[in-house]
């Protein structure tokens, strides 16, 4: 019989940068500090809300519930794409 195992795809949690005043920087913690790809978005938090400015691979404005939810889409843009 012959076993194929997929591999399971790892999940990057994004490095936050605090820049003041309830924003950070979301950065992509596998590219080097001096890559300008490595920031993915700018996140703000603001009337019971956070606003994500994506800086990398979409453009716009999304906002979140909570920052927990804010990451975990974050982090979803970061996964590798399964072939």
């Amino acid at each position: 019989m012959l076993e194929t195992s997929i591999p399971a795809i790892e999940t990057r949690r994004p490095e936050l940068l605090w820049v003041g005043s309830g924003a950070w920087v979301a950065c992509d913690p596998s590219l080097d500090p001096t890559d300008p790809r490595r920031v993915v978005a700018y996140l703000e938090c603001k009337d019971d809300l956070v606003y994500v400015l994506w800086v990398a691979g979409a453009a716009g404005v999304c906002e979140f519930g909570s920052i927990r939810d804010a990451l975990e889409q974050i982090a979803h843009k970061l996964a590798p794409v399964a072939l």
